[in-house]
């Protein structure tokens, strides 16, 4: 059933996660923007700070749901694109995404002195984002151009290394040492899947190794969090506190959790809590149990990613839907690794969970293309698929 439906089957797990994800954001922020009113109030209004009880406040529930709105709008936007001409404009893509990547930096709301943030109004744009479904693009786009070429080090190797480079460079500018090397994992995935010779994969990664080591020790907080990573305990109250408080709340959850909305590490001990480390809220109020559901929807994605991937007529649909589903369950998988102390702390949202526009804009608009493709190739097939009508396609 699901191998003949892949298509609505796609469409059901991500409303289930985006839907998941939508109440936890809830649950996880009410107290944070709660907490962020009363602030205000004491700085601006000190007299109604006595008069007003405030211990739970939905607006970052109701900026989420507009980015719902959103993304879901992205979605059926990029369901109803042809995918093949959307891979004609690969290049001007990826530059569009070079040019944002360079916009923040000279542009970037900082914070934490960091700049990976567009501001638009009272919403703000993470380019690094858009720039990993740009990469996605234009690397299915340009190896099935070349596939003659993959095997060449000047033809087919360097000029997509460059590309990345160009891509890495910028990012851990802003800087974001996390997302480079997650968007690096992800292209030298699809690189892989296109058959790049693995003497050159080999040969980068070997390289790529004493460049990471100097980027953590050049920056004496990347250092920190990798010795705390190792031993937590040995600095509770500053490296190593964001994971030992992760680690409380998913432990506190036992295997049906306290409840939803009964966590008590989003009340100021787990910062990040809506972000990047919501998994960690997942498991302390709806315990392994509603854990398991996140990690088996990611597991059932990725199984329908691949059987679109495997079942596509052509080289370039086939890294298409490779780099999407990559993509997204990557970034999945090392988000939870984080929140569970088995990778050092880095800012990684989990999709369609986290609070934030950005990763949930790209990740529906990519979930979009991959529903595209998966319709084609069943009705290619002989597959009725129910979810075309439901769109508005016959």
């Amino acid at each position: 059933m699901i191998r003949r439906n892949t298509t609505l089957w796609i469409f059901i797990v991500t409303l289930a996660l985006v839907s998941f994800g939508t109440v936890m954001v809830y649950s996880s922020s009410a107290a944070t923007a709660a907490y962020q009113k009363r602030c205000l109030l004491k700085k601006k209004a000190p007299e109604l700070l006595y008069q007003i009880t405030l211990f739970h406040d939905p607006a970052f529930l109701n900026k989420q749901i507009v980015w719902v709105a959103l993304a879901l709008g992205a979605l059926f936007l990029f369901y109803h694109v042809d995918y093949v001409k959307l891979g004609r404009f690969s290049h001007l893509i990826m530059a569009v995404a070079v040019i944002l990547l360079v916009m923040v930096l000279f542009l970037g709301n900082e914070v934490n002195g960091a700049k990976r943030w567009l501001r638009i109004g009272s919403f703000t744009l993470q380019p690094s984002e858009f720039a990993k479904l740009a990469l996605v693009i234009f690397m299915a786009r340009f190896l099935s151009e070349h596939k003659d070429k993959v095997k060449s080090f000047l033809k087919g190797f360097l000029p997509v290394l460059a590309i990345l480079s160009i891509t890495l460079i910028l990012v851990v500018r802003e800087p974001d040492f996390g997302a480079t090397v997650v968007i690096g994992a992800i292209v030298f995935i699809i690189w892989f899947i296109a058959g790049l010779r693995i003497l050159h994969l080999s040969s980068l990664f070997i390289a790529s190794v004493p460049c990471a080591v100097v980027a953590i020790i050049a920056e004496p907080y990347r250092l920190k969090r990798i010795l705390a990573f190792l031993n937590p305990w040995s600095d509770p109250m500053g490296g190593g506190y964001q994971i030992i408080q992760a680690q409380i709340a998913v432990g506190s959850g036992g295997i049906l959790g306290r409840g939803l909305g009964a966590g008590l590490q989003k009340y100021q001990f787990l910062s990040e809590a809506h972000t990047d480390y919501i998994f960690a809220i997942v498991g302390e109020e709806v315990g392994l149990v509603g854990s398991m559901f996140v990690v088996l929807m990611f597991v059932l994605l990725l199984m329908l990613g691949v059987t679109v991937a495997l079942r596509a007529t052509d080289y370039y649909t086939g890294l298409l839907a490779s780099g999407i589903v990559t993509m997204i369950c990557l970034s999945a998988a090392v988000n939870i690794w984080v929140v569970l102390g088995m990778l050092p702390p880095k800012g990684l949202a989990l999709p369609f969970i986290s609070y934030g526009g950005s990763s949930l804009l790209v990740n529906m608009a990519a979930i979009g293309i991959l529903l595209n493709i998966s319709k084609t190739t069943e009705e290619a097939m002989g597959v009725n698929t129910r979810l075309k009508y439901a769109f508005g396609v016959r």
